[in-house]
């Protein structure tokens, strides 16, 4: 393969490897597929391009212009023919052959183009077609930047997947129609290429009346606290690869319930769809009702008596005036049912209280980790500490991870990761004199964090663009020699006002930042809920080229909540 053609196939899957999740509508001139009639030679379902012209649309947008381009490469490259480029500007003396074989981009003047977007007339705006007649091929989409994932669609898969010189297989259909909404791709520099398919909406919180989760009332305000994993270790190989969500919805109880409920969903179509399979409910301390801040976590080793695949639950129950518990529940069915087994920390209410549980099972010494957020130490305003176990049931002391000299600094919401260089690197919220803005430690022995040291705050590299409140972080090896490492923020300060992630490609010595995927408006609030935003959660799938994404984001113009779920795909 010619030089160029390899650097092109490399920028052409930016946009079109997560595609596949979408719906496809095939269909052919005659109403049956290509393969139905076993008198077709292979030849059958090839065009020769050798004789075709390229016309774009004389008014396309710059990034259809620049991937028109790229598709002109790509099929000089890889069919080995020359390809005439020119716009579709109308000459009276020089009107359109419509005889000539031509290849369409973008919403051109020829009567094949208008034909083709009309087929998209009752699709949603970010569709795509491509639509190949007698003598022309049709690339367009409803908007600028799903004509440009219709250009990417058709290079992938029908130039470069071509097994003749001069010619494209169309094995894919004659006309493809793409009805997905929610893909985009993002760019760091000329570092990363990050494919994005928004793929669900969780959970939306109703503009009025009641939300039942299996037997509980809830008049529902809020949607908060996402978490999700895919399913690895599983023992019944078939359950590895499903995605399991929870989120904690609340919270006006009904007939003496739960002020916040847990909801455990599963999926198992790659998040499209999801179902509530299980709600954790208290069976130790039934005092306190209502399960919030949780964290889903897949023990990936055995525990006590606990196998591999094993699903933890841990979750702060509350009842402000009073009392606080961080408790875990178990799942050895992938989410089905659950068993509260312990309470690993107890504390006040609202000023003495525990809170935001995170778990980590550590293979280097065969313990499970909670690392959490204390106000129970009169000392301290607030501290991140931990607990570990070697048996799920029986806990340590407790250790101090972050206990700073002011007692009023208050820095909570730990969330960790572990880079490729053997550091754990973890993120939380420094409130008090730093005003909320996120901070991050790292060390290389997980047990030991030198608490007095707030770590560094997170900029831009040479900035003052930085983030703050409830962070999350992960680390992939995928994306370059040190891999690539995502901290996210609920707001951010210095920046365009589009929550933006940061990014780094060093292990966290320089930052870069990225086009949040979730997008959110913190004013968009209409209940007060302050939820928006907040504890997203990020996990790498079996894939390490994979990042599942799971936010609290607002439904535009409603004030309204939901939870949503995205894939991020770096190439």
């Amino acid at each position: 393969m010619p030089k160029n053609a390899v650097i092109y196939k490399a920028v052409s899957v930016v946009l079109t490897l997560t595609l596949v999740l979408s719906a496809l509508v095939i269909f052919t001139a005659c109403g049956k597929k290509e393969d139905e009639d076993p008198t077709k030679k292979k030849n059958d379902v090839f065009i020769d391009l050798s004789s075709y012209s390229l016309i774009r649309y004389d008014r396309s947008k710059n990034s259809v212009v620049d991937k028109t381009a790229q598709l002109k490469i790509a099929i000089e490259d890889e069919l080995n023919v020359t390809l005439s480029i020119q716009s579709d500007w109308y000459n009276p003396n020089n009107a359109p052959d419509p005889n000539a074989k031509e290849i369409l981009v973008d919403k051109t003047n020829r009567k094949e183009s208008t034909d083709a977007l009309a087929k998209l007339e009752e699709k949603e705006n970010d569709a795509f077609i491509i639509d190949i007649t007698e003598n022309k091929i049709v690339i367009l989409g409803k908007t600028e930047s799903s004509t440009v994932r219709a250009i990417a669609y058709f290079i992938e898969n029908y130039v470069l997947a071509s097994a003749e010189e001069g010619k494209i297989d169309i094995l894919h259909g004659k006309t493809v129609i793409k009805d997905y909404t929610s893909v985009m791709s993002i760019t760091i520099g000329n570092k990363l290429d990050i494919d994005v398919e928004i793929i669900s909406d969780v959970f939306v919180v109703p503009d009025k009346g009641y939300v039942n989760v299996m037997g509980y009332l809830t008049q529902a305000n809020r949607a908060h606290y996402p978490s999700v994993l895919e399913l690895k270790y599983q023992p019944n190989k078939e359950n590895n690869g499903k995605l399991i969500g929870t989120f904690c919805l609340g919270d006006t109880p009904v007939n003496g319930g739960p002020n916040t409920q847990a909801c455990v969903m599963e999926s198992s179509d790659g998040g499209k769809t999801w179902e509530v399979i299980a709600r954790p409910d208290e069976t130790i301390d039934t005092s306190i009702k209502g399960i919030s801040m949780a964290h889903i976590y897949e023990l990936p080793a055995q525990l006590g008596d606990m196998p591999a695949g094993t699903l933890l639950y841990s979750g702060n129950s509350v009842n402000y005036s009073r009392k606080s518990h961080i408790a875990v529940w178990r799942s050895f069915d992938c989410g089905y049912t659950w068993e509260e087994y312990v309470i690993i920390a107890e504390g006040g209410g609202t000023k003495e209280g525990v809170w935001e549980p995170f778990m980590w099972y550590e293979p280097s010494d065969g313990y499970l980790y909670c690392f959490y957020s204390d106000d129970s130490d009169p000392r301290h305003d607030q501290k991140l500490v931990y607990k570990r176990s070697k048996d799920g049931k029986n806990w340590s002391d407790i250790v101090d991870v972050c206990t700073f000299n002011d007692p009023a600094d208050r820095p909570g919401m730990f969330v960790m990761t572990k880079m490729g260089n053997g550091e754990y690197f973890m993120v939380y919220e420094y409130y008090g004199s730093k005003n909320g803005y996120v901070y991050y430690k790292t060390t290389k022995d997980i047990t030991s964090w030198n608490p007095t040291d707030p770590g560094k705050q997170i900029f831009a590299s040479g900035s003052s663009h930085t983030i703050g409140s409830s962070p999350s972080c992960i680390w992939t090896r995928a994306g370059g020699k040190h891999g690539t490492l995502i901290v996210t923020g609920k707001w951010e300060e210095g920046g365009d006002g589009k929550h933006r992630m940061f990014v780094s490609f060093d292990y966290g010595k320089t930052w870069e930042t990225m086009e949040n995927p979730l997008t959110y408006d913190l004013e968009n609030d209409i209940l007060n809920t302050n939820r928006t935003g907040h504890s997203a959660s990020l996990v790498v799938g079996s894939d390490p080229y994979i990042i599942y994404y799971m936010n609290t984001t607002d439904v535009p113009e409603t004030g309204r909540q939901r939870i949503q779920f995205a894939k991020l795909k770096i190439n």
